[in-house]
């Protein structure tokens, strides 16, 4: 579908835009604009149908759908690369009621999957009885227009020729499970994930057992088929003023590339598309349930939507919550982009004690849940016990799992942030001069004065369970998503002869090693709230005209939950396409 010769996208003098064959053309922008003028007539640097602010999944998906929808599309990216967070991803779509399921006879019927939802992310206001399950009905209307849009969205992607999908599977070839597969209102425990197929098979990059692709496999094809389509792509775009008129309706944008400004004007709509404010640490201090140390996602998520669309009057929610991910302290407080996602406690033989030396939390609980117990508050020493915590394994673990998510690799010097000792009295005395080394960082954090005798009680304990098999404490591989998230990213299956593939008991001597964890998050999941046709409300209820979003910078249709592999993705796939038809099919505006 080639541009509209009517509203041509002028080429500037700075600056680049990626053409439909890939390559690179002169563009730019013009210096010393006023940033509160109405835009008209020659006030704007250049002029398109829709503009997309975002190249995650959930911009592409809102220009691709826009382009689809006859509209003509440019979309803006603060990076030097297209891809976002996404491209970081495993590439994981959460869809209810998706082809597979409905391929292999399995019901995921809309109204029992809503009430799922209302369980998982409203968990405090959840009454099967009542109506919408105790949800708002704004809340409601966002469920409700997820799952109404979530398998057409990705059949119509099919159907386009952008993307194929595969199942998304576990280590045993099975549909992967859901975060909370044995809550009774899940009715289809196993199967809503999916994944792209890749468009060639590139050697090095990681793909699942069934040759399923990630989010680098994913954003390769959104971005031909982009191209494709003559949307034009600049980078190094960051985005810092919304234009709008005396209505307060939103006309565009200003942006700025390498300190020169470009006044882009939307005759349709904007979406916003930008990713949350993780790597903020003011916004994290202001708004997350607690103490975050950096996260996983693309180093330009630092907020900016929220900042503008907050001057812009818009409704603010979710701002507590995040997709949380554990991280390693030491690399965290590196830099905020942390490489290392914890998301499991790996290994059989591993355990994570507070500093008091006993376990917190279910090693192997998802990533999306168990970075939680990191927040817990002690009203007596007011203060987050648990805010710094320890992972600590042994040799078994270095032999099966090294190299994987910070347990170092067999045979190779220690990394900075692995501590080792001997037996359990040399780890004690090697953290507790690591964590003085820290205090300038983290403050005044110190082991419990009976650190030892209580984590050699706690490893007998939890010894003790392994040899059984059941976790009589946290219920550690009790859960499918248990044992999915502890195979995840295709590691093999630790040989074993007791019973519970997530437990063997530590070796009886050392050497021993720890790391210190923290709560982080993947990106925030909080900012503007948006409507089932993804406009931006006003504090008033009303929505912004012609503003969209979509994607982690929006008030996540989640809440607090995480619901199983993909459900970042998922949702900024479908939302993203509601917005980019919604802003497509918008009035036309004279600009």
């Amino acid at each position: 579908m080639a541009n509209d010769p009517r509203h041509p996208v002028d080429a500037g003098r700075r600056g680049f835009i990626l053409t439909a064959g890939g390559g690179l053309l002169a563009a730019g922008a013009l210096a010393g604009l006023p940033s509160n003028t109405l835009a008209t007539g020659g006030d704007w640097d250049r002029v398109t149908d829709v503009l997309v602010v975002g190249s995650g999944a959930a911009g592409f998906s809102a220009a691709l759908f826009a382009r689809e929808a006859g509209a003509q599309v440019l979309l803006l990216e603060k990076g030097p690369v297209p891809g976002g967070t996404t491209l970081r991803s495993g590439g994981v779509h959460y869809i209810p009621n998706n082809r597979f399921l409905r391929a292999a006879g399995v019901a995921d019927p809309r109204e029992d999957f809503l009430r799922l939802a209302v369980r998982m992310s409203y968990p405090d206001r959840y009454r099967p009885e009542v109506e919408r399950f105790g949800a708002g009905a704004a809340e409601y209307a966002l469920l409700e227009a997820f799952y109404d849009q979530a398998a057409p969205t990705v059949d119509r992607l099919t159907e386009l020729g952008i993307v194929d999908y595969l199942p998304f599977i576990d280590y045993d070839a099975r549909p992967f499970p859901d975060n909370y597969a044995e809550l009774p209102e899940n009715r289809a425990p196993r199967g809503r994930g999916m994944v792209c197929k890749p468009g060639a098979r590139r050697e090095g990059r990681f793909y699942y057992k069934n040759g399923g692709g990630v989010g680098v496999d994913l954003i390769e094809l959104l971005q031909a088929a982009a191209q494709a389509r003559d949307i034009a792509i600049l980078t190094r775009h960051a985005v810092g003023e919304l234009v709008r008129d005396a209505a307060g309706d939103v006309l565009g944008v200003v942006a700025e590339h390498r300190g020169q400004r470009l006044r882009v004007g939307a005759r349709r709509g904007v979406v916003f598309a930008s990713g949350g404010y993780i790597h903020d640490a003011d916004l994290r201090v202001r708004h997350l349930l607690g103490p975050v140390y950096g996260g996983c996602g693309a180093p330009t998520n630092r907020g900016d939507f929220l900042r503008l669309a907050a001057g812009a009057g818009a409704a603010l929610g979710n701002l507590q919550h995040g997709w949380w991910m554990e991280l390693l302290l030491e690399e965290a407080l590196a830099s905020s982009d942390a490489p290392t996602g914890v998301w499991v406690v790996p290994g059989d033989s591993s355990l994570a004690v507070n500093l008091a030396g006993e376990r917190y939390a279910n090693e192997k609980n998802h990533p999306g849940s168990r970075p939680r117990a990191h927040f817990v508050w002690d009203p007596v020493r007011g203060d987050y016990p648990q805010r710094v915590t320890l992972m600590i394994w042994d040799g078994r673990t270095v032999q099966h799992r090294g190299g994987v998510m910070g347990v170092q690799k067999p045979g190779a010097p220690l990394p900075g942030h692995v501590i080792a000792g001997e037996d359990w009295p040399a780890l004690a005395r090697a953290i507790a001069a690591r964590l003085e080394k820290l205090r300038p960082k983290i403050g005044d954090v110190s082991l419990a004065p009976d650190f030892v005798k209580r984590l050699e009680a706690t490893v007998a304990r939890y010894d003790d369970f392994a040899r059984r098999g059941v976790d009589e404490d946290f219920g550690r591989g009790a859960a499918a998503a248990d044992v999915a998230w502890n195979y995840f990213g295709n590691l093999p299956v630790i040989p074993s002869d007791y019973p519970n593939p997530t437990m063997h008991p530590l070796a009886p001597q050392g050497p021993y090693f720890a790391a210190f964890l923290v709560a982080g998050a993947i990106d925030s999941k909080g900012g503007p709230q948006i409507d089932a046709n993804a406009r931006v409300l006003s504090a008033g209820g009303a929505p912004v005209g012609g503003l969209y979003g979509a994607g982690n910078c929006i008030a996540s249709p989640t809440g607090g939950a995480y619901w199983g592999g993909g459900s970042t993705i998922g949702p900024a796939v479908v939302f993203g396409q509601i917005a980019g038809n919604a802003a497509a099919r918008a009035p036309l505006r004279s600009l």
